[in-house]
């Protein structure tokens, strides 16, 4: 039974069961070209937490939870507490299995927020590629409500990533993120302290979203206190 209202994220999850059922044991389980796509990925989101040695990490939609794998393997010196939710069961399942230690969720955080957890960082990697037959409308309804209700449970800072509209082809199955577009968004809804990186072999980019309290504590000069907002 499927237990969404939301009908993207039902699309969604048929798409994600069914590569899973096809493609298990390979990077396409959860729509990945190759490794390497995947690590260049994790590299440009984990950046967000370069700095930072003792934290919590949730990863939204996270698949088979290989970030965690990444970040194991990157940071080994660092405290970092990961967790992870996906609207797809048998990615939480196959999680639960692979981390028995960690917490995992089945749930769409385009619906809800929760109103218990805080994690420093919300991470999200390859979440808004796969548009597939939804309409452009009803897919920016969806990343942005679930950007909105991300933003609500990080206390630093949020990670995630879009296809640039700066392509030399096009799918239509793929949404393709206006950068002013999402600007807008962004500084409407989430912060004005954000930074979008578009320097890397993908035709992707990574945006860091930062919290004003996490920002305000870098900068703690009285000369910069009429810079945040009470």
């Amino acid at each position: 039974m499927n237990m969404y209202k939301n009908k993207t994220a039902k699309k969604q999850i048929q798409h994600y069961s069914d590569l899973y059922s096809k493609h298990h044991g390979t990077p396409m389980a959860v729509s990945s070209e190759s490794l390497e796509h995947k690590k260049l990925r994790f590299e440009k989101i984990s950046n967000i937490f370069e700095n930072d040695n003792n934290f919590s990490v949730h990863d939204v939609g996270m698949g088979l939870s290989d970030f965690n794998d990444y970040i194991n393997i990157r940071f080994p010196e660092k405290e970092i507490v990961y967790s992870g939710s996906d609207i797809v069961k048998e990615y939480v399942d196959e999680s639960t299995k692979k981390f028995p230690s960690l917490s995992f969720k089945q749930r769409d955080l385009s619906e809800s927020i929760p109103t218990d957890e805080l994690y420093d960082y919300v991470v999200m990697s390859g979440v808004f590629h796969q548009m597939r037959n939804s309409t452009v409308t009803e897919w920016e309804d969806f990343y942005q409500n679930l950007l909105q209700n991300s933003f609500k449970i990080a206390k630093k800072g949020l990670a995630f990533n879009f296809v640039t509209e700066h392509v030399d082809f096009r799918l239509n199955e793929i949404y393709y993120c206006e950068i002013e577009k999402l600007i807008a968004f962004i500084t409407k809804n989430l912060s004005r302290f954000f930074v979008i990186h578009h320097n890397y072999a993908l035709y992707e980019l990574t945006v860091h979203v930062f919290t004003q309290e996490f920002i305000s504590e870098k900068y703690p000069q009285k000369e910069f206190t009429k810079y945040f907002k009470k």
